[in-house]
């Protein structure tokens, strides 16, 4: 009796687990240059709302990512500071922010197979190398001045069908989990008689 208690207590956990929120952590570009101890100087440059956003997810300590970070802080930030701010979030060290790289790729039918994974509007770039500048510069001023900027993880938080995916995961452990009580409570019960 004492097993069925126990089990239906942890049956009754699934859900709340399920259920827990993430927490996402980001970091504004400065605070990724001090994460990664990037000497920077970023006078002129303010992160605010009307600018394109730049989603870097990365890993603490991978050159890449920090060859990149450097790369904004040099000379992205001159160029074209007025026209982006940048969101990084660190994937190495928290879970939830690997957990949410891997569904904004998801969302975007992209394929995000390591960091840096750099994300600009619609365009994606995985991975890092200076041939790249061009690109990036090029996605930043289309998102700037685009009418309609896209913004993947908006999108995300406003789009039904992302959280019907989600819905029916949860549906599906749930379904699982009474399934398995029902179970033993049937073999339990049958095995008393």
């Amino acid at each position: 009796m004492k097993k069925i208690i126990t089990f239906l207590l942890l049956i009754l956990t699934v859900p709340t687990i399920v259920l827990a929120k993430p927490t996402y952590k980001s970091l504004t570009l400065k605070e990724a240059l001090d994460d990664e101890k990037i000497e920077y100087n970023l006078d002129g440059y303010e992160e605010t709302d009307d600018k394109a956003t730049i989603y870097l997810f990365r890993g603490k300590g991978c050159s890449h990512c920090y060859e990149f970070l450097e790369y904004v802080s040099s000379s992205l930030v001159k160029e074209y500071g007025d026209y982006f701010k940048l969101e990084s979030y660190e994937v190495w060290q928290n879970t939830d922010n690997a957990k949410l790289m891997q569904e904004v790729s998801d969302y975007l039918n992209d394929n995000a197979s390591g960091v840096p994974y750099i994300i600009i509007g619609d365009k994606t770039f995985n991975g890092y190398a200076e041939s790249m500048n061009e690109q990036i510069e090029t996605a930043i001023m289309n998102l700037y001045n685009s009418e309609e900027r896209y913004d993947v993880l908006e999108q995300m938080k406003e789009n039904p069908k992302a959280k019907l995916k989600k819905d029916n995961k949860f549906t599906i452990v749930i379904t699982i989990a009474a399934a398995i009580a029902i179970i033993a409570l049937v073999v339990t019960g049958f095995k008393r008689k």
